[in-house]
């Protein structure tokens, strides 16, 4: 427990400083040369999106950047998407549709499109996504250093309603946002957000794409970004807002396929962790990982001691005649609580400030996160839930589906 609180303290305390240090620079606009108009391409993958691929399709539409083109990539729907697509870019020639009867899935058909596109930057975006009309002029001058192989953008959530929705705007605010922004100034940045992430095309073709055998292919090529000492930069200023799970079970099935997917990668590329070539980045990522991995014992040590003290307790009141109320006492003095309740509180508390801060340093309107925060904690133990799946499954070589 003192481990984990120690790391845990000076991750939270890493991040405040380097948010101290940068906070003026957070949103700093980057004017785009007027000799400098490349050609950009959007990848839309989309399977079963009849729900939601009309207004993405509505929002790339009114993209005030010239000189564009839309790419499409059904990759084998059974339900009204391909009706979907060809209705809503009738007309517009910007628009190509390409409709695959069979499913290669996600990486198969982004890697489709980087062969066929003609752009010289290429931005990979979500059926279900919706962008701003001037991402584009917000994103490209990042590309002026040749260094730059990617650019992320802020991810927000699209019209959370649910308790749950609202908690993981909280999350989605930080941590697509922010925490991408400290990380591109660490050098490294170790995911491109499947809604929203904008790369270089010739970059692209040097790594070879996609890896079509991740489950989790924006997540693992960030890794191949960087070792071929590309920088991925974020963009906080420009936003792409995507829909979330509505229910438990759905973030389940999401957030199982996000960190088994962070196991695969990890061991593909462990050959990279500590090495002088791989800078900064061999550095946290182990880091990280072993930070989850301590904090999911230390939550399942506390369960398993919180649970012992409360049957020990009941066991007590057998000399009361299991008598409660009239031997019931709560105390609100920290001294009479142990060490790992006052301990794992204060990491909480410690992470509900930065949420806190995250969200007044990145120009959010409070009101619109608080009952968020409320829900916020709840996470914690959720996080708990699903890595410790995703390492069971690991453990066991289970394959994890999409959905």
């Amino acid at each position: 427990m003192y481990l984990v609180w120690f790391l845990a303290t000076f991750y939270s305390v890493y991040f405040f400083l380097t948010i101290a240090v940068y906070r003026k620079d957070l949103f700093e606009k980057r004017k785009l040369p007027r000799s400098f108009r490349p050609r950009v391409t959007f990848l839309i993958p989309a399977y079963n999106e009849a729900k939601s691929i009309a207004d993405s399709l509505k929002s790339m539409k009114k993209v005030t950047y010239k000189n564009i083109e839309f790419i499409v990539l059904n990759d084998g729907s059974k339900d009204d998407t391909s009706k979907i697509v060809r209705e809503n870019i009738k007309g517009d020639d910007r628009f190509s549709f390409i409709d695959n009867k069979e499913n290669k899935g996600k990486a198969g058909v982004l890697n489709q499109g980087i062969k066929i596109c003609t752009g010289d930057f290429v931005a990979c975006m979500d059926a279900d996504s919706v962008v701003e009309p001037n991402i584009v002029q917000k994103v490209i001058p990042y590309f002026l250093d040749e260094k730059t192989g990617a650019v992320t953008v802020s991810v927000e959530v699209k019209n959370p309603k649910s308790f749950l929705q609202k908690a993981m705007a909280v999350e989605f605010a930080i941590g697509l946002s922010l925490f991408l922004k400290i990380f591109s100034y660490l050098k490294c940045v170790f995911v491109t957000p499947g809604p929203f992430s904008m790369y270089r095309k010739s970059m692209l073709n040097e790594i070879g794409g996609y890896d079509e055998t991740n489950i989790t292919e924006d997540h693992e090529i960030a890794f191949r970004v960087n070792k071929s000492k590309y920088n991925i930069e974020n963009c906080i200023d420009a936003r792409v807002y995507t829909i979330l799970p509505r229910t438990f079970k759905q973030l389940y099935v999401q957030r199982r396929r996000w960190y088994s997917g962070a196991i695969q990668t990890f061991m593909k590329h462990r050959k990279m962790m500590f090495k002088k070539e791989s800078g900064f980045f061999g550095v946290y990522i182990p880091f990280h990982y072993t930070l989850i991995i301590l904090g999911l014992f230390t939550f399942l040590a506390s369960i398993y001691l919180s649970i012992s003290r409360f049957i020990r307790e009941i066991l007590y009141y057998q000399y009361t005649g299991f008598n409660f109320f009239d031997h019931f006492s709560l105390s609100l003095d920290p001294l009479m609580y142990g060490r790992v309740n006052l301990l794992g509180t204060s990491l909480v508390a410690a992470a509900m400030i930065l949420m806190i801060v995250g969200i007044i340093v990145t120009r959010r309107k409070f009101r619109n996160y608080n009952l968020g925060l409320i829900g916020f904690p709840l996470l914690f133990i959720l996080y708990q839930v699903y890595w410790g799946s995703a390492i069971w499954n690991a453990i066991n070589n289970k394959k994890v589906k999409w959905r």
